[in-house]
């Protein structure tokens, strides 16, 4: 494994801790909306937090690329380590830009479409902010800094401890099916609208991958749909 890369630059220090900072508070911020039941909402916020990840990355190499998640903040990542590019899932970054257009579902684009199950979309969170996270070191007049996130490990904060699969070392696959995951599924339907649906699974996906299809019409005249997971007995809403 590479050695995290070290900030000695004064210039862009300060720069890359701000970006480190932020965020780390939106990862936090996120990870306590969604084990609230918040997938929405913590969906949100966990794009904002790759995205000043990503900034905090262009930020160590003297560059910017302002807005929000995006591609050209996807390509930083790759030409900054290409080690760290291979542990990413594009579709989980993808997802991340998708979701950020949450915050106004009144002025989603027709035939708008995303799923988020919970715990899949919080352990691939962990695994991704912690990959970022861990790849930086501060150092001041050539001593190593401290940082918030590694105060926060050694404080054992449950809000990055708690259901951390990454910390805990357990495997993703079965951290994600270990309990029920809440699921959102949120569809601009052309016949019927603004449709989201929530719902808790213990199953698999039908389809792999985070941008896989959820509610989707069965039959022409869109009168039936199909969910993306099993859900369990009276618990869609």
């Amino acid at each position: 494994m590479s050695k995290p890369r070290e900030q000695r630059n004064q210039k862009h220090n300060k720069k890359v801790q701000s970006f480190l900072s932020d965020g780390l508070n939106d990862y936090i911020a996120a990870r306590v909306l969604f084990l609230s039941q918040l997938p929405q909402q913590g969906a949100i916020l966990s794009s904002t937090a790759i995205e000043k990840y990503f900034k905090a990355i262009l930020a160590f190499r003297g560059n910017e690329s302002h807005g929000h998640l995006k591609k050209a903040h996807w390509n930083a990542v790759r030409n900054f380590d290409k080690e760290l590019f291979s542990k990413l899932d594009y579709g989980f970054i993808e997802l991340n830009r998708k979701a950020y257009l949450l915050r106004y579902t009144d002025d989603l684009p027709q035939n708008f479409n995303l799923v988020i199950a919970s715990r899949e979309f919080l352990a691939e969170l962990d695994h991704t902010v912690l990959a970022l996270q861990q790849r930086f070191s501060i150092s001041q007049d050539g001593e190593p800094c401290r940082t918030k996130f590694q105060a926060l490990l050694s404080a054992r904060d449950s809000r990055i401890f708690s259901e951390n699969h990454v910390l805990a070392r357990t495997p993703k696959e079965d951290f994600i099916y270990q309990s029920p995951q809440y699921v959102y599924e949120v569809r601009n339907d052309g016949s019927r609208g603004l449709v989201e649906v929530n719902y808790m699974t213990t199953s698999k996906a039908i389809v792999a991958g985070f941008l896989r299809p959820g509610f989707t019409p069965k039959d022409n005249e869109h009168k039936s749909y199909e969910l993306s997971h099993l859900p369990l007995s009276s618990s869609r809403g």
